[in-house]
């Protein structure tokens, strides 16, 4: 890590700042989000293993939005989200049939009236092997938390990297204008648990995790020590997110029983639950 290194990453936010004074059509479909949800509180459902400890058909009347393989949780069809958001694809195409056996998984065991956020690099994909085409919406990210002072909430241009689900998540639902964010499930544990990646997860593996493209790809990161930068970048786009929401009235709460985040606020998931 050196000078040079943040000065490419402001390089790289400088084209995408140029890239956003260009509207795209295909996320200015985005719009019709902005702030739908203002007045309203969400529920966001991680897959770290704290979530097996909650009951969470009773979100079955609350807005909740699910994320990547949660389709794999027992009470899926109870939970019912109304929105489903998923990572960019980030694997080379010698693993699309790996992609494309996970969005046909996620298609068969969400309901049918759920919303999905992609990112746009998925989109063939799911307009050919898929029937999600017609509630579909998709987001591109790339900016360097590193060189940025305030988060990129704005979905109809492009947003912050998505090291992790949680930075894509979070942005979707600011920009929907919820005025409380309940996270639950996102243990943010996973760098404790690399010696045993199998159990990672709440629900093992998905069709993407499985494939040794994702087990290099984690090799690589703990041999080389990036994991560890990894988790400060993700530290640091929390803290932008947090200090966006608390600037615009909005207030991001962990409910989950466990993890290390340690960014927001906690809260009991029950209590809130019980104080609607």
């Amino acid at each position: 890590m050196n000078a040079g290194y943040f000065i490419r990453k402001h390089i790289v936010n400088w084209g995408f700042e140029v890239q956003n004074l260009v509207p795209d059509p295909l996320k200015k479909r985005n719009t019709k989000f902005e702030n739908i949800h203002t007045n309203e509180r969400c529920f966001i459902l991680g897959s770290g293993h704290s979530i097996l400890s909650q009951d969470l058909t009773k979100l079955k009347d609350e807005i909740v939005i699910s994320q990547n393989h949660f389709q794999a949780h027992k009470d899926i069809s109870t939970i019912a989200p109304k929105y489903h958001i998923v990572i960019p694809k980030f694997h080379p195409a010698d693993y699309d049939q790996d992609w494309i056996d996970w969005l046909k998984d996620m298609e068969a065991k969400l309901p049918e009236n759920t919303t999905f956020f992609w990112g746009s690099n998925t989109k063939n994909m799911i307009e050919t092997h898929t029937q999600l085409a017609n509630r579909s919406y998709y987001i591109d990210s790339g900016f360097h938390a590193i060189a940025l002072r305030h988060a990129k909430v704005d979905i109809t241009k492009r947003i912050m990297s998505v090291p992790t689900v949680i930075t894509q998540c979070l942005t979707i639902a600011l920009y929907m204008g919820f005025k409380k964010i309940y996270l639950t499930g996102f243990d943010l544990d996973q760098i404790c648990r690399m010696s045993d990646r199998d159990n990672i997860r709440f629900y093992g593996h998905s069709q993407i995790t499985r494939n040794e493209a994702e087990k290099k790809i984690e090799d690589d990161s703990g041999a080389s020590g990036f994991d560890f930068f990894n988790y400060w970048m993700i530290w640091r786009q929390l803290n932008l997110l947090k200090n966006y929401a608390d600037a615009n009235g909005q207030e991001i709460v962990n409910v989950a029983n466990g993890g290390i985040l340690n960014v927001f606020r906690r809260d009991n998931y029950d209590k809130v639950l019980a104080s609607k």
